[in-house]
């Protein structure tokens, strides 16, 4: 399982298309680093990829995904009877990572080459994606969505970077889909670790026990206290690795998550604000409510109010 069909499952995904475009014209391009994602879908003719583990070679309806700081390089093999086309999306999973990689690259566009990042190429890894990988058979409606995706940045209408989201997480929705069902064959073209994938796993079950413990009435804390019954590794490991794939430390996580099951009481049920404190596990409304605030910028009645009666 790719890392960020198993992400998206407990972090926010606001995705950021910084650029899109079709081309007709062969894909030789040098050795490079890209400082973004870069998703390549090629709908004619055929080529090489090299990465440091060796040539492989894609063809038509191969999608390519390219994590930021993976040196490549492309040489088309194809005699040009079947034509040219490819489609191109350079975009960033949240948008956190603009800033971040802004004070490595500058305010610039279009690939690095490895003369002027050798060194800093490793500070571009990305969680979500740390490897570059070809994904094969892409299906008509993987074809749709990109071509959509690229004509809606083309277009530059009012509502394109809100139509841009939608479509982008459309695409990953589908991908994550045929990948999960074994319907697109996946290989990996790069090997840059990122983690052990044993921990990984494990972090993941003991998220998915926490989404369990939110879900009784009320909530405890002793899922806090139990992490070692579901991974065998140190407590600064364990907290690093928590840290990385759920984006947040493990209480703010599990805070989170209450929160998120209080805005659903509030707007599901008519329980007081103190019972539905008591439902997250919080014996003081005030604490709640303070803590309510912080995290969605309204009290609990205002929230209720805004939502329900449009206040």
């Amino acid at each position: 399982m790719l890392p960020f069909v198993q992400l998206a499952q407990f972090r926010d995904i606001r995705p950021h298309v910084r650029f899109a475009h079709f081309t007709e014209y062969p894909m030789k391009v040098p050795s490079r680093y890209v400082f973004d994602h870069e998703i390549i879908l090629v709908e004619r003719g055929r080529g090489t990829v090299f990465t440091e583990m060796g040539a492989f070679p894609y063809g038509e309806r191969s999608l390519l995904m390219i994590p930021p700081g993976v040196l490549h390089s492309f040489k088309d093999d194809s005699d040009g009877s079947l034509g040219h086309a490819h489609r191109a999306i350079h975009f960033d999973w949240e948008p956190q990572a603009v800033d971040g990689l802004l004070h490595i690259v500058g305010d610039r566009e279009g690939p690095i080459y490895p003369e002027e990042l050798p060194r800093e190429a490793a500070r571009l890894a990305s969680l979500w994606l740390p490897n570059m990988v070809r994904i094969d058979g892409a299906s008509e409606e993987t074809l749709a969505i990109v071509g959509q995706v690229v004509e809606a940045f083309r277009q530059d209408g009012p509502l394109r970077k809100l139509e841009l989201q939608a479509l982008f997480l459309r695409l990953l929705l589908v991908l994550s889909r045929q990948l999960q069902d074994g319907h697109v064959v996946c290989t990996l073209l790069t090997d840059r670790k990122t983690g052990r994938p044993r921990d990984r796993s494990d972090i993941t079950k003991y998220i998915l026990r926490m989404h369990d413990a939110v879900g009784q009435t009320p909530v405890t804390d002793d899922i806090l206290n139990q992490w070692q019954e579901t991974v065998f590794f140190s407590a600064p490991h364990f907290h690093r690795l928590f840290k990385e794939q759920a984006g947040f430390t493990l209480h703010e996580y599990f805070t989170k998550l209450r929160m998120e099951k209080g805005a659903m009481l509030l707007l599901s049920t008519d329980l007081l604000i103190q019972e539905v404190a008591y439902a997250c596990g919080y014996e003081d409304s005030r604490y709640f409510s303070r803590l309510f605030r912080k995290h969605e910028g309204v009290s609990p009645n205002q929230y209720r109010r805004i939502f329900l009666h449009g206040d």
